[in-house]
């Protein structure tokens, strides 16, 4: 099984390439478990992808899949299949739908790449899905790359802003400190500037801030953010959105290594996107 389709679109995707598959929904949760409702897999003859629970019960799914079983099957409390266990406990409500609405489910892939709500009917039970957390980062040096490679091989969708061209073959280039390129924020986007030298920040966290990301950081000192916000007050940015920043960032204190400092970024942003209920 593969389980680098963490996310329902991963897998969604997969169905509109495989005519075949099979698509299970986790329709309902009860108690403790790995996974949300809404998570996804999809299997065929040959592969499944996406996962349901954290094994324990997505074998018997699989098979049930693969022998051409449909509708609604429940594991854990209330359920006929004693032989499978939760050991987190609590009770899963699991769908598994034979031939899914690939025009559906287009519909909502459509929706998502173009960073909206999409919701999936499935007859007596519905789900929705929110487009991927966006990272904009905006810097130079180790942990800008750490942090970019981290966010990236975590799911979520990355854009490097850098003045060094080179930093990512796809990142943006930076071409002056006053003039950063037009905003594509929007509410499931958080913004990172990880500058040394901080006259780069100004004008982008100026931007980030007027706009809808649900976060915004920067990296630096005490002392470092006290400058920051002096410099953002005279280019008058209110208090209160001054007072929107992360500083100095990062979910855990004073880390001096760039790939630990990264980890310690992403863990406040996936903190945030929770308490913002983006995730």
């Amino acid at each position: 099984m593969d389980q680098t389709y963490d996310r329902a679109e991963d897998v969604l995707r997969y169905c509109t390439g495989h005519a075949e598959a099979v698509l299970v929904v986790l329709r309902g949760v009860t108690g403790g478990t790995l996974r949300a409702k809404g998570a996804m897999m999809a299997v065929t003859a040959e592969q499944a992808v996406g996962y349901i629970s954290n094994g324990c019960i997505d074998a018997d799914v699989i098979a049930r899949a693969r022998g051409g079983e449909s509708g609604v099957f429940i594991y854990g409390e209330g359920s006929p299949y004693r032989d499978i266990s939760l050991p987190c406990g609590g009770r899963l409500d699991i769908a598994i739908i034979q031939q899914p609405d690939r025009a559906a489910i287009q519909s909502a892939l459509d929706d998502l790449n173009a960073r909206q709500t999409a919701t999936l009917n499935f007859g007596d039970f519905s789900i929705s899905l929110s487009p991927r957390i966006k990272l904009r980062i905006a810097g130079r040096g180790e942990v800008c790359l750490a942090l970019a490679e981290l966010a990236v091989r975590s799911g979520f969708a990355v854009r490097v802003q850098s003045p060094d061209a080179h930093i990512l073959p796809d990142a943006q280039h930076l071409k002056h400190p006053e003039i950063p390129p037009a905003s594509e924020d929007d509410i499931y986007t958080a913004v990172v500037c990880l500058f040394h030298d901080h006259d780069w920040e100004a004008a982008l966290l100026q931007q980030a801030l007027a706009g809808p990301a649900f976060y915004v950081g920067a990296m630096g000192s005490v002392r470092t953010h006290e400058i920051r916000c002096e410099t953002l007050s005279q280019l008058a940015v209110a208090r209160e959105d001054i007072d929107r920043i992360h500083a100095p960032i990062g979910l855990i204190a004073s880390q001096r290594d760039a790939r630990l400092l990264a980890i310690s970024i992403l863990a406040e942003i996936i903190q945030a996107a929770q308490s913002a209920a983006l995730i």
